[in-house]
Protein backbone atom coordinates (compact mmCIF):
# COMPACT_ATOMS: atom_id res chain seq x y z
CA UNK A 1 0.00 0.00 0.00
CA UNK A 2 1.46 3.29 -1.32
CA UNK A 3 0.07 4.83 1.87
CA UNK A 4 2.05 2.76 4.29
CA UNK A 5 5.47 1.78 1.99
CA UNK A 6 6.79 5.28 2.30
CA UNK A 7 10.14 6.96 0.89
CA UNK A 8 10.18 10.68 0.30
CA UNK A 9 12.69 10.47 -2.77
CA UNK A 10 12.21 14.58 -3.54
CA UNK A 11 14.99 16.75 -5.65
CA UNK A 12 15.00 20.67 -6.29
CA UNK A 13 16.43 21.19 -9.63
CA UNK A 14 17.57 24.50 -10.97
CA UNK A 15 16.92 24.41 -14.77
CA UNK A 16 20.52 25.91 -15.07
CA UNK A 17 23.04 26.77 -11.81
CA UNK A 18 24.18 25.73 -8.74
CA UNK A 19 22.41 24.95 -5.71
CA UNK A 20 24.19 26.17 -2.89
CA UNK A 21 21.78 25.23 0.44
CA UNK A 22 19.21 22.56 0.95
CA UNK A 23 17.04 22.67 4.62
CA UNK A 24 14.64 21.03 4.70
CA UNK A 25 11.80 21.44 8.45
CA UNK A 26 9.62 18.49 8.70
CA UNK A 27 7.01 18.40 11.64
CA UNK A 28 5.14 15.34 12.15
CA UNK A 29 1.31 16.41 13.51
CA UNK A 30 -0.17 13.56 15.39
CA UNK A 31 -2.57 12.63 12.57
CA UNK A 32 0.92 11.89 10.83
CA UNK A 33 0.77 14.60 8.21
CA UNK A 34 3.75 16.30 7.65
CA UNK A 35 4.41 20.00 7.59
CA UNK A 36 7.73 20.53 5.56
CA UNK A 37 8.96 23.73 5.32
CA UNK A 38 12.22 24.28 2.56
CA UNK A 39 14.79 26.68 2.06
CA UNK A 40 17.09 26.77 -1.37
CA UNK A 41 19.60 28.69 -2.19
CA UNK A 42 20.75 28.62 -5.79
CA UNK A 43 22.89 30.61 -8.11
CA UNK A 44 21.27 30.48 -11.67
CA UNK A 45 23.45 30.31 -14.58
CA UNK A 46 21.77 31.34 -18.49
CA UNK A 47 19.17 33.26 -17.14
CA UNK A 48 17.50 29.76 -15.58
CA UNK A 49 13.67 30.68 -15.85
CA UNK A 50 12.40 27.88 -13.22
CA UNK A 51 13.10 25.31 -10.11
CA UNK A 52 12.03 22.17 -10.46
CA UNK A 53 10.72 19.90 -7.38
CA UNK A 54 9.31 16.79 -7.05
CA UNK A 55 6.72 16.60 -4.56
CA UNK A 56 5.81 13.60 -2.17
CA UNK A 57 2.08 11.81 -3.68
CA UNK A 58 -0.80 14.22 -2.46
CA UNK A 59 1.12 17.08 -1.30
CA UNK A 60 -0.45 20.39 -0.61
CA UNK A 61 1.36 23.26 -1.42
CA UNK A 62 0.64 26.03 1.41
CA UNK A 63 3.12 29.21 0.54
CA UNK A 64 5.95 29.63 -2.39
CA UNK A 65 8.46 32.68 -1.73
CA UNK A 66 11.40 33.99 -3.19
CA UNK A 67 13.91 36.65 -2.00
CA UNK A 68 10.75 37.52 0.79
CA UNK A 69 8.34 38.16 -2.08
CA UNK A 70 5.52 35.40 -3.30
CA UNK A 71 6.04 33.60 -6.29
CA UNK A 72 3.98 31.63 -9.23
CA UNK A 73 4.54 28.29 -8.97
CA UNK A 74 2.34 25.06 -10.72
CA UNK A 75 1.71 22.12 -9.52
CA UNK A 76 1.16 19.21 -12.00
CA UNK A 77 1.02 15.45 -10.11
CA UNK A 78 4.38 15.43 -7.74
CA UNK A 79 6.02 17.97 -9.96
CA UNK A 80 6.17 21.36 -8.83
CA UNK A 81 7.91 23.94 -11.25
CA UNK A 82 8.45 27.22 -9.38
CA UNK A 83 8.88 30.83 -11.53
CA UNK A 84 9.05 31.03 -15.16
CA UNK A 85 10.54 34.72 -15.85
CA UNK A 86 14.40 34.64 -16.55
CA UNK A 87 16.28 35.31 -13.15
CA UNK A 88 18.87 38.13 -12.43
CA UNK A 89 22.41 36.77 -11.84
CA UNK A 90 23.43 36.29 -8.27
CA UNK A 91 21.96 33.96 -5.29
CA UNK A 92 18.52 33.67 -4.96
CA UNK A 93 16.73 31.91 -1.86
CA UNK A 94 13.64 30.39 -2.11
CA UNK A 95 11.17 28.83 0.68
CA UNK A 96 8.36 26.37 -0.06
CA UNK A 97 5.89 25.05 2.18
CA UNK A 98 3.88 22.41 1.74
CA UNK A 99 1.49 19.31 3.82
CA UNK A 100 2.47 15.81 3.02
CA UNK A 101 -0.29 12.86 4.20
CA UNK A 102 0.16 9.72 5.31
CA UNK A 103 4.31 9.68 5.14
CA UNK A 104 4.40 7.75 8.37
CA UNK A 105 5.04 3.68 8.25
CA UNK A 106 3.91 2.04 11.30
CA UNK A 107 5.72 -1.53 11.79
CA UNK A 108 4.83 -4.21 14.75
CA UNK A 109 6.89 -2.37 17.46
CA UNK A 110 7.89 1.56 16.11
CA UNK A 111 6.83 3.92 13.83
CA UNK A 112 8.78 5.46 11.07
CA UNK A 113 10.30 7.79 8.76
CA UNK A 114 11.92 7.36 5.60
CA UNK A 115 12.97 10.53 4.05
CA UNK A 116 15.45 11.20 1.46
CA UNK A 117 16.44 14.42 -0.35
CA UNK A 118 18.65 15.15 -3.64
CA UNK A 119 20.83 18.57 -4.45
CA UNK A 120 22.45 20.65 -3.00
CA UNK A 121 26.23 21.45 -2.13
CA UNK A 122 24.97 21.51 1.73
CA UNK A 123 21.79 19.66 2.96
CA UNK A 124 20.79 20.26 6.32
CA UNK A 125 17.25 18.71 7.99
CA UNK A 126 15.71 18.25 10.97
CA UNK A 127 12.84 16.42 11.99
CA UNK A 128 10.35 17.23 15.22
CA UNK A 129 8.04 14.79 16.40
CA UNK A 130 4.49 15.98 18.16
CA UNK A 131 5.90 15.06 21.11
CA UNK A 132 8.62 15.91 23.49
CA UNK A 133 10.11 11.75 23.03
CA UNK A 134 13.05 11.13 24.78
CA UNK A 135 16.04 11.11 23.00
CA UNK A 136 17.34 7.93 24.09
CA UNK A 137 13.88 5.83 22.20
CA UNK A 138 14.67 7.94 18.95
CA UNK A 139 16.69 5.69 16.79
CA UNK A 140 18.44 7.62 13.25
CA UNK A 141 19.76 6.18 10.32
CA UNK A 142 21.29 7.71 7.31
CA UNK A 143 23.15 7.48 3.87
CA UNK A 144 25.42 9.68 1.81
CA UNK A 145 28.21 12.21 1.82
CA UNK A 146 29.27 13.53 4.86
CA UNK A 147 26.11 12.34 6.39
CA UNK A 148 25.80 13.43 10.23
CA UNK A 149 22.90 13.10 12.81
CA UNK A 150 21.87 14.58 16.00
CA UNK A 151 19.47 13.65 17.87
CA UNK A 152 17.57 15.89 20.96
CA UNK A 153 14.06 15.19 23.34
CA UNK A 154 11.13 15.24 20.16
CA UNK A 155 13.42 15.89 17.24
CA UNK A 156 16.27 14.60 15.08
CA UNK A 157 18.82 16.78 13.00
CA UNK A 158 20.94 15.79 9.89
CA UNK A 159 23.20 17.40 7.60
CA UNK A 160 25.35 16.05 4.41
CA UNK A 161 25.95 17.28 0.79
CA UNK A 162 24.57 15.92 -2.40
CA UNK A 163 22.12 13.77 -1.08
CA UNK A 164 20.93 12.47 2.16
CA UNK A 165 18.62 9.70 2.62
CA UNK A 166 17.45 9.95 6.36
CA UNK A 167 15.34 7.17 8.31
CA UNK A 168 14.17 8.06 12.26
CA UNK A 169 12.79 5.62 14.01
CA UNK A 170 10.05 6.37 17.15
CA UNK A 171 8.07 5.01 20.06
CA UNK A 172 4.18 3.98 18.99
CA UNK A 173 1.64 6.04 20.04
CA UNK A 174 3.40 8.93 19.23
CA UNK A 175 1.37 9.35 16.25
CA UNK A 176 -1.93 8.07 15.96
CA UNK A 177 -2.29 4.54 13.83
CA UNK A 178 -5.00 4.07 11.37
CA UNK A 179 -7.57 2.01 11.66
CA UNK A 180 -8.79 -0.57 9.18
CA UNK A 181 -11.28 1.47 7.63
CA UNK A 182 -9.03 4.14 7.04
CA UNK A 183 -5.95 1.80 5.77
CA UNK A 184 -9.60 0.64 3.12
CA UNK A 185 -10.06 3.58 2.45
CA UNK A 186 -6.52 4.86 1.33
CA UNK A 187 -5.55 1.78 -0.16
CA UNK A 188 -9.39 2.07 -2.39
CA UNK A 189 -7.80 5.57 -3.06
CA UNK A 190 -4.99 4.86 -3.75
CA UNK A 191 -5.69 1.66 -6.35
CA UNK A 192 -9.12 3.00 -7.38
CA UNK A 193 -7.93 3.07 -11.23
CA UNK A 194 -6.58 -0.11 -11.13
CA UNK A 195 -8.95 -1.34 -9.67
CA UNK A 196 -11.16 -0.40 -12.11
CA UNK A 197 -9.68 -1.54 -15.45
CA UNK A 198 -9.45 -5.34 -13.27
CA UNK A 199 -12.83 -5.05 -13.24
CA UNK A 200 -13.56 -3.47 -16.71
CA UNK A 201 -10.96 -6.58 -18.50
CA UNK A 202 -13.12 -9.25 -16.10
CA UNK A 203 -16.56 -7.94 -17.18
CA UNK A 204 -15.03 -7.97 -20.64
CA UNK A 205 -13.58 -11.60 -20.43
CA UNK A 206 -16.70 -12.80 -19.03
CA UNK A 207 -18.62 -11.52 -22.00
CA UNK A 208 -16.56 -13.18 -23.93
CA UNK A 209 -16.84 -16.03 -22.82
CA UNK A 210 -20.59 -16.05 -22.43
CA UNK A 211 -20.95 -14.95 -26.19
CA UNK A 212 -18.56 -18.05 -27.51
CA UNK A 213 -20.93 -20.40 -25.45
CA UNK A 214 -23.93 -18.72 -26.98
CA UNK A 215 -22.63 -19.32 -30.82
CA UNK A 216 -21.31 -22.94 -29.89
CA UNK A 217 -25.14 -23.66 -29.13
CA UNK A 218 -26.64 -21.63 -32.02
Amino acid sequence: MRGLIILGLLAAIPAHGRMLDFHSDIRISKSGELTVTERITVVPEKQSPALLRELPPAARVMDVIRNGHPERYVLDGTRLRIGGEPLAGGRHTYQLMYRAPRRVAFLADHDVLHWSLKGGERITAEVVLPTAVPARQIRTEGSGPEFQSFVRDGRAAFRGRDGLAIVVRFPKGVVAEPDAGERARWFFSDYFGALLVAAMLGLSAWTLVLMRRQSRRA
